[in-house]
């Protein structure tokens, strides 16, 4: 029978060729986000008129992403945001939980979820599935910073310091080491790509 080898880690394990799909794939979470140099990732209000003006070649690999992932999660406030603009909700094709301390249950678009962060995540990454897209916003993002949750992060920079607003990053006691994989100059942005060392 001809093998086929697959890598793991720092194994290698051979498997017969044809069923190596046998073998999970691990469900990443990807934190693929727009922030200002100073690291806000929108104002106080939570609009974005700084970004969304910012000139940008190409779609600064949105489509890619939305390829790679069948899950997106965020906070009650992001999905509010998204919520109202106007136009057709973008991520209806895509199984949805937003994290929410007052709203439980499920509307037409999304689960609302009110548990442990780090508790959930560990189960919905051990269902089978594409990635998983952390859209925001910044309060549960530095809970999965908290509990080291994020296998790779996006950032999309603007040319612009904003001073105050929403942060990704805050002052919280925390080291997380990740691999620079891919830097790319799109338009004004800069793109940075990194994995979870």
């Amino acid at each position: 029978m001809e093998l086929t080898m697959v890598y793991m880690r720092k194994y290698q394990v051979y498997v017969p060729r044809g069923i190596s799909w046998l073998m999970k794939k691990q469900r990443n979470i990807i934190l693929y986000i727009g922030t200002s140099i100073d690291g806000y990732i929108a104002n106080d209000d939570g609009t974005l008129e700084w970004l969304e003006s910012t000139e940008v070649e190409g779609d600064s690999g949105y489509n890619s992403l939305l390829e790679r992932i069948d899950t997106v999660v965020m906070g009650k406030g992001t999905y509010d945001v998204i919520r109202g603009f106007d136009m057709k909700y973008p991520y209806s094709d895509y199984e949805n939980y937003v994290f929410s301390k007052s709203v439980s249950g499920s509307d037409e678009y999304a689960s609302f979820i009110d548990e442990d962060v780090k508790t959930f995540i560990k189960n919905i990454k051990q269902k089978p599935g594409k990635d998983i897209w952390l859209i925001g916003g910044g309060n549960l993002a530095r809970e999965f910073f908290k509990e080291n949750l994020i296998d790779e992060f996006q950032l999309a920079i603007a040319p612009i310091i904003l001073g105050k607003g929403i942060s990704l990053y805050i002052g919280d006691d925390i080291t997380l080491k990740y691999t620079l994989t891919k830097v790319e100059k799109l338009g004004q942005l800069a793109m940075l790509h990194y994995i979870k060392k």
